[in-house]
């Protein structure tokens, strides 16, 4: 009896103590997992989409979107988390890009040399990846800014699609129309929007922020002559769908 009541606490003893490195090698492994999963999930193509960057421009629009990044770098360090929500809020009107396109991308200018990156430790924080243009990078960035604008030809679904509507009913060709509609009107309030946010924001950069928001201003031109039109469209259809009901 007295070894039997020695023995089945320290065997309880033993599966707790079993069980506590369990659990902490556990949650090791877990941390670890999310770190990776942090730094490296992003950067791995989703889609054959993404991962070729291609957008209806191919090559052009890859090598684009290295300088626009190069850009965005060239007025602070930013980590690949800033430069994706500096596209959802400043760049989103005019170009697109997905996580998996940014840190491939940021990939690409390390390799090449353009940018460098450094790991800032957070204390209650992820840990934070920042990348900066090289020297040079800004050589690079200044290239491109002085080279020739190529000729603007960008392919439009919408265009493509309206182009053949004579061959299908006034019902669908409204649908398209009072979709396009709803998509401008949703860029131009997201353009409202950013003006709001940046125009009267303090800057250290004056004069990138004056030409930041001087593109808002085409864009924004852009946008109402297309709404401007397809009201007009839209109209012309109502009224051809009326005639047919007669």
């Amino acid at each position: 009896m007295w070894r039997g009541n020695s023995l089945r606490p320290n065997r309880l003893c033993a599966r707790s103590i079993g069980l506590y490195w369990r659990n902490e090698l556990r949650r090791h492994i877990s941390s670890n997992r999310k770190q990776r999963m942090t730094e490296h999930i992003e950067a791995i193509p989703t889609t054959e989409y993404e991962a070729t960057g291609l957008n209806g421009n191919g090559a052009a629009s890859r090598n684009t979107l290295r300088y626009i990044i190069l850009g965005l770098l060239g007025a602070h360090p930013m980590s690949g988390y800033d430069i994706k929500q500096a596209f959802d809020r400043a760049l989103a009107s005019y170009w697109n890009a997905g996580n998996s396109q940014i840190y491939t991308t940021l990939k690409s200018l390390s390799d090449a040399g353009l940018v460098e990156s450094e790991v800032i430790v957070q204390k209650s924080r992820p840990n934070r990846k920042v990348y900066r243009l090289t020297a040079a990078g800004k050589d690079e960035l200044d290239r491109w800014l002085r080279e020739s604008v190529p000729e603007r030809f960008s392919k439009d679904e919408f265009l493509t699609r309206l182009f053949f509507c004579g061959e299908t009913s006034a019902e669908i060709t409204l649908q398209h129309l009072l979709e396009h509609r709803a998509s401008l009107l949703k860029q131009l309030e997201h353009m409202e929007w950013a003006r709001q946010q940046y125009a009267t924001r303090p800057t250290r950069r004056p004069r990138l922020l004056e030409y930041q928001m001087l593109v808002r201003e085409y864009k924004e031109a852009e946008l109402r002559a297309g709404l401007e039109v397809t009201e007009r469209a839209i109209a012309r259809v109502t009224l051809e769908q009326e005639q047919q009901r007669q």
